[in-house]
C-alpha cells in the first residue's frame, strides 16, 4: 500500500505585491519487507566443472543451497553451494543448454537446448526424470513452470519458448506434449506463466502474446514495440517462483495446504488497493520498454524510455514496486513500477549488461556485465553498494537466492562463482 502525504496545499498567498506558491512535497511509503538481506560482499566459492561457458543459472526456490546451471558444454550442473562443490552433472543434451528452470514445489529441474528438446531432471539425485521431451524445431530460449497453485500436482505442466516460433505446453509427469500455441510469426525469446491463468509470450517478430493457459487460445496480441522484444517480467515473478516457500523455512505438510499458502502468497502480492493485479513489463531492441496490465487493456500504460542501446533483460522487484533494466548501453536503470517512471541510471558498468536481480526485500539490485564484473546497487539511494570484481570474462547469467544469503554467477570463464555478505 502507498500513502500519499501532503505537507503543504499547493496554494497562492498575497503578501502586498508579491505572490508566493508553496511547494508540494509527495512523499511514497512502501511496505518494508519481513526480513533485512545484506549485500553480497565476497566471493564464497569458485568452482570450476563446465567444459564451456555457462549461459544461465538459477538458485532452488527454497533456499539458498542448491543452485543449477546450463553451459555450452551441453550439460547441466547442479552445485552444493554451501560447501561450494558440484554435486552432479546432468548429462543428455547435445546443444548448448540455453535455459534452466526450478519447478515452484523444489522437486524438478527443467532444462532447455540447442538441440530443440526439454529435460526433467532429480535435483537429489542428478538422475533424468521419464524421457526428453521433443517436438520443437530449433532451439529453446526460455522456460515457465505452471504456477503452483493452478497446477494439477499429479500433472504439473511447463511451458518452452523456442526458436520454431511456437512455445509448446508439455504435461511434465508424462512427458506428453498437451498444447501448442502457434501465431508468432518469428523466435520466441521468453515465456511467462501468470497468476491468473495467462501465458506471456515475447517475438522477435516485435509483439507480445497473451494465452490462455486453459485451451491454448490466444487472449491479446500487444503492438507497441518496434524492434524485437527480448524479455518479459511479471510484477508476480517471485512469489510465482517461490510458490510456498518462504524466508520462514516451514514447508505446510499437505499439498492442500502448500497450494493454499502459495495462493495467499500470490494474492498478496498481486493485490493492489483491494484488486488482483499483474503487470507485465517488455524489454526491446528498440531501446524502449513498455508497462501493462494486459487483465485490462491491450494499450500499454506506460513507455519507458531512457536506454541509448537495446535492453536486454528486465526484472519486477519482489514487493512489486520497481522495476530494473539492463540494457547494452552500460547502463542498470531503475524504474517505479506502478507508472513506469525513470526513477535514477545506476552507473559504473563499462560495458553492456547482461543481467540484474533484486534481492529478496527489494532493497539492493545485482547486475552482470560484459566487463567482468558484478555489481550490487542500493536500490534507495541509486548508489553502488558493492563491486564485485572475480570473474575472469564476461558474465552471462546471475541470479540473487530467495532467502537472500547468496548470489550464483557464470560466464564465459566456464566457472561458478558463489557470493556471500
Amino acid at each position: 500500500m502507498s500513502y500519499i502525504v501532503y505537507h503543504t496545499n499547493s496554494a497562492w498567498y498575497q503578501t502586498g505585491k508579491r505572490t508566493m506558491r508553496t511547494k508540494e512535497h509527495r512523499q511514497t511509503y512502501t511496505p518494508q519487507a519481513v526480513f533485512r538481506v545484506k549485500a553480497v560482499s565476497r566471493c564464497a566459492a569458485t568452482i570450476p566443472g563446465h567444459g564451456e561457458a555457462i549461459l544461465a543459472t538459477q538458485f532452488s526456490p527454497s533456499s539458498s543451497s542448491l543452485m543449477v546451471t546450463g553451459s555450452g558444454d551441453s550439460t547441466a550442473r547442479i552445485w552444493d553451494c554451501d560447501t561450494g562443490t558440484p554435486l552432479h552433472t546432468l548429462k543428455g543434451h547435445t546443444g548448448w543448454v540455453l535455459a534452466v528452470s526450478w519447478s515452484p514445489d523444489d522437486k524438478t529441474i527443467a532444462t532447455g537446448s540447442l538441440d530443440g528438446s526439454v529435460r526433467l531432471w532429480d535435483p537429489i539425485t542428478g538422475k533424468s526424470v521419464g524421457s526428453p521431451m521433443n517436438g520443437h524445431t530449433k532451439w529453446v530460449n526460455s522456460l515457465a513452470w505452471e504456477p503452483y497453485h493452478l497446477q494439477d500436482v499429479e500433472a504439473a505442466r511447463i511451458a518452452s519458448a523456442s526458436r520454431d516460433a511456437t512455445v509448446r505446453i508439455w504435461n511434465a509427469a508424462i512427458q506428453r506434449i498437451e498444447l501448442v500455441l502457434s501465431g508468432h510469426a518469428s523466435s520466441v525469446t521468453c515465456v511467462r506463466w501468470g497468476g491468473t491463468g495467462s501465458i506471456y509470450t515475447a517475438s522477435h517478430d516485435k509483439t507480445v502474446k497473451v494465452w490462455n493457459a486453459t485451451d491454448g487460445t490466444l487472449r491479446h496480441t500487444l503492438n507497441a514495440h518496434a524492434h524485437w522484444v527480448n524479455h518479459l517480467a511479471l510484477s508476480t515473478d517471485f512469489a510465482l517462483r517461490t510458490a510456498y516457500h518462504d524466508h520462514t523455512g516451514k514447508v505446510p505438510d499437505s499439498v492442500a495446504d502448500k497450494k493454499a499458502k502459495a495462493k495467499a502468497r500470490y494474492t498478496a502480492a498481486a493485490t493492489r488497493e483491494g484488486k488482483t493485479v499483474e503487470r507485465l513489463v517488455s524489454a526491446s531492441d528498440d531501446f524502449t520498454m513498455y508497462l501493462w496490465e494486459p487483465q485490462k487493456s491491450k494499450k500499454p500504460l506506460a513507455r519507458l524510455l531512457g536506454h541509448q542501446k537495446q535492453v536486454n533483460h528486465v526484472t519486477f522487484s519482489p514487493d512489486g514496486f520497481y522495476i530494473a533494466s539492463a540494457g547494452f548501453d552500460n547502463h542498470v536503470k531503475l524504474w517505479d513500477a506502478r507508472d513506469g517512471k525513470f526513477i535514477t541510471t545506476l552507473r559504473g558498468h563499462v560495458a553492456p549488461v547482461y543481467q540484474c536481480n533484486f534481492s529478496a526485500d527489494s532493497r539492493l539490485l545485482v547486475s552482470a556485465s560484459k566487463d567482468t564484473t558484478l555489481k550490487v546497487w542500493d536500490v534507495r539511494t541509486g548508489k553502488l553498494s558493492e563491486d564485485l570484481p572475480g570473474h575472469q570474462d564476461e558474465i552471462y547469467a546471475v541470479d540473487w537466492s530467495p532467502d537472500g544469503q547468496k548470489v550464483g554467477s557464470g560466464g564465459k570463464d566456464k566457472a561458478v562463482r558463489i557470493w556471500r555478505h
